[in-house]
């Protein structure tokens, strides 16, 4: 079932139900400025987040990376939406099965996600969207302000949590998922945290990106903390009208078990379903039970 997740010069951005979504959880610029969602979904398969015609197709080199062997080509599909003609939904990393000119519906399949040097080795397969001025349509930064999408903002769930016991649901050599504390504000679901005088869900990869965000029903205001429970993550330095505040984050340390750990990498569920996903220092080996402890501290 498709859910509008976000929207940007009248556009409207939808992803299914059991995907995931992040919009600040990469180092990338047009993440930092709040103007690109990254969406995830289980299979290869990269279903159409918008209705529209598909305009324009490019193939170009991805940057290598010694992090892991993957292919080098990107991909760039983009879409005119019904709404206007002046932007359109630029989509990456996904090989097209469609062609110019075809016309896609929401959730129909465009193509097949690829993983190349655009990734860090912990970063699954997903579409990056923008919306773009039709005429800027490759250079990397030049993308129009993407709002998250609140149609309830109830805020339910658990208080932050700086360290408890989590079932290890997925271990694989370069992340960890595991069950842990999770709240849930309209649509979105994620680690809670507190942020001034409010509580928020986390999304950003920390510490390791160097900056993060918090979607909060209580508007932030520059320079407001960021706790998970009592340990300081992070200061506010931007605000946004949908809800969302960025920060820099400051340091603070992750372990799972007695393993010290790279950090956190935070998305959003849809579904009310989330888990915690731990990234590892480069090349540490983990052997962990079916139970873990995560402990975050300063």
């Amino acid at each position: 079932m498709p859910v509008e997740i976000a929207s940007s010069c009248g556009i409207k951005i939808y992803a299914q139900l059991s995907n995931r979504v992040t919009f600040f959880n990469s180092p990338y610029p047009a993440h930092f400025e709040h103007k690109a969602v990254d969406i995830y979904p289980f299979s290869h398969d990269a279903p159409s987040p918008v209705e529209g015609n598909v305009t324009y197709i490019y193939e170009f080199i991805a940057p290598r990376t010694k992090q892991f062997q993957m292919p080098t080509k990107e991909y760039l599909i983009a879409i005119q939406t019904p709404v206007t003609s002046e932007y359109l939904v630029r989509i990456l990393h996904v090989k097209p099965i469609v062609k110019v000119g075809d016309c896609v519906k929401v959730g129909q399949t465009l193509g097949e996600m690829v993983k190349n040097g655009h990734f860090d080795s912990w970063t699954d397969r997903h579409m990056h969207v923008e919306i773009r001025p039709r005429d800027n349509l490759i250079r990397a930064k030049g993308g129009m302000p993407i709002f998250a999408s609140l149609k309830w903002e109830k805020f339910y769930g658990v208080l932050p949590a700086s360290s408890f016991q989590g079932k290890v649901v997925v271990q694989r050599p370069n992340y960890t998922l595991l069950k842990g504390p999770t709240a849930r504000m309209g649509l979105f679901s994620g680690l809670p945290v507190t942020v001034g005088k409010g509580i928020g869900i986390l999304d950003g990869g920390l510490p390791h990106y160097g900056f993060g965000g918090v979607l909060t029903r209580v508007r932030a205001e520059i320079g407001d903390p960021v706790y998970i429970e009592e340990v300081r993550i992070g200061h506010v330095t931007k605000i946004y009208s949908d809800g969302f505040a960025r920060f820099e984050a400051e340091p603070f340390s992750v372990k799972l078990d007695n393993f010290s750990m790279k950090g956190i990498s935070c998305y959003m569920g849809l579904s009310g379903d989330f888990m915690w996903k731990l990234i590892p220092q480069d090349g540490k080996r983990m052997s962990l039970k079916d139970k873990a402890s995560v402990i975050i501290s300063s």
